[in-house]
């Protein structure tokens, strides 16, 4: 089994259209994770923080790509459409910013809404900067774009750090 698979890892090539076509399909997949972030601009909100964020955090997990649009799409749209006119009670509105990802993150969340708030958004390594901007996919060099993409997160261990302040 390991030789061959090492047989097949070694002769595999990465093409400059092979990641044209991740940059498009990750593009997509951000859309789609911001379209239902989007989703907790409504006050009082249709789903609690902890929902959102395991869509979030979990999306990161799977490993079809390109399946991912499709399903966070019909998930926000359940969510616009079931929980028009029954959303949740008016809590306070709380944002997750630093960086604690995963568990870290989740016990935030959790200490959070089992004291009456509710965290709408994310500005952590899982949350709003990671899906915030996209890859340029008109740039006729690949790598510069993917370059420009990572550099220009508003990451919160760097500074000084403007995109931050825009996010």
């Amino acid at each position: 089994f390991a030789d061959d698979f090492w047989d097949k890892f070694r002769n595999t090539y990465i093409t400059e259209e092979d990641i044209r076509g991740a940059v498009k399909t990750n593009n997509e997949v951000r859309r789609s994770l911001k379209r239902l972030y989007e989703v907790m601009k409504h006050d009082p909100v249709p789903i609690k923080g902890q929902d959102l964020f395991k869509v979030l955090y979990g999306s990161t997990f799977k490993f079809d790509r390109k399946a991912i649009p499709a399903e966070v799409n019909a998930l926000a749209d359940k969510v616009e459409k079931e929980d028009e006119g029954k959303m949740l009670e008016k809590m306070p509105r709380i944002l997750v910013s630093g960086c604690p990802v995963g568990g870290a993150t989740e016990k935030v969340i959790r200490a959070i809404e089992d004291n009456g708030g509710v965290v709408v958004t994310y500005e952590n390594c899982n949350g709003a900067k990671s899906i915030d901007k996209l890859v340029d996919e008109e740039n006729p060099d690949i790598y510069d774009a993917l370059a420009r993409r990572y550099l220009n997160i508003g990451c919160s261990v760097m500074t000084p750090n403007p995109n931050r302040l825009d996010l």
